[in-house]
């Protein structure tokens, strides 16, 4: 089985989604999971629920940088409006 081997010295944050993460948790060892399940229980999980903006919030963040277009600040709306977050 791959692994990722990770330096303490970096630290990156990433978006791991849900299904993604079971599937992860599938591929550990029993051993694994045990030593998971352990480490979940003393520290926690530190897990905290998404909190979502006002889409026109994010969209007036897009243009006040100057950056994007018209278009592309149109097609940003759209494509949260169908985002799972926005359903």
């Amino acid at each position: 089985m791959p692994r990722l081997v990770l330096k303490e010295t970096v630290k990156k944050e990433i978006e791991i989604p849900f299904k993604t993460l079971c599937k992860v948790v599938d591929l550990l060892t029993e051993k694994e999971k045990s030593h998971l399940l352990k480490q979940l229980q003393t520290k926690g999980a530190g897990i905290v629920q998404f909190k979502r903006d006002k889409i026109n919030s994010i969209v007036s963040d897009f243009a006040k940088t100057n950056l994007y277009d018209a278009e592309f600040l149109k097609d940003l709306e759209a494509g949260l409006k169908k985002s799972s977050p926005y359903q």
